[in-house]
C-alpha cells in the first residue's frame, strides 16, 4: 500500500531519565503539521475511524498502549498496523479507509496537514468502495 506505512523517529534519552522524540519538518514527516488532536479514555477493543479522507494526510501516535489499524486503499488492499511504540507512527494518507481498535487504556495522538473540514471525510465505506472506479 503505497498511502499508509509505518514511520521512526529517533528517540533520545536514556531509561532511566526517560525519552525524548522530536517531531519537526526535517525529521521524516512527509506534510506541515496544521492540527494535532488526541482521543482519550477509551474502553478496551472500542473501535473507531471508520471512515476515509479525500486530501488529508495524517499520522498516528500511541503515547500508552495499543492501538491496532486497520487499513484498505482503494485498489482493495488491506493491512493491520500494530501501533504500541510512541517513537513509530503511522502515516495515513488520503482515500485509506481506516478503523482503530484500541487496547490497554491506549491514548492516539494524531498529526493533520489540514484543520478539520468535513467535506474532506467519506464516512460511508460503500462511497468509499464507489471512488475505486473513478
Amino acid at each position: 500500500m503505497n498511502d499508509v506505512y509505518l514511520q521512526a523517529f529517533k528517540a533520545h534519552g536514556s531509561d532511566e531519565d526517560g525519552y525524548l522524540s522530536a517531531i519537526e519538518k526535517n525529521t521524516g514527516l512527509p506534510f506541515d503539521i496544521k492540527r494535532v488532536y488526541t482521543v482519550i479514555n477509551t474502553k478496551e477493543g472500542n473501535v473507531r475511524g471508520y471512515h476515509a479522507h479525500k486530501e488529508l494526510f495524517q499520522i498516528f501516535f500511541v503515547l500508552k498502549g495499543k492501538i491496532e489499524v486497520h487499513c484498505e486503499d482503494l485498489e482493495g488492499n488491506e493491512e493491520k498496523f500494530i501501533l504500541d511504540d510512541p517513537h513509530i507512527g503511522l502515516v495515513c494518507g488520503p482515500y485509506i479507509w481506516h478503523t482503530l481498535t484500541y487496547h490497554d487504556d491506549a491514548i492516539l495522538m494524531v498529526l493533520a496537514s489540514e484543520g478539520y473540514c468535513e467535506s474532506d471525510y467519506i464516512r460511508n465505506y460503500e462511497d468509499f468502495i464507489q471512488e475505486r472506479g473513478k
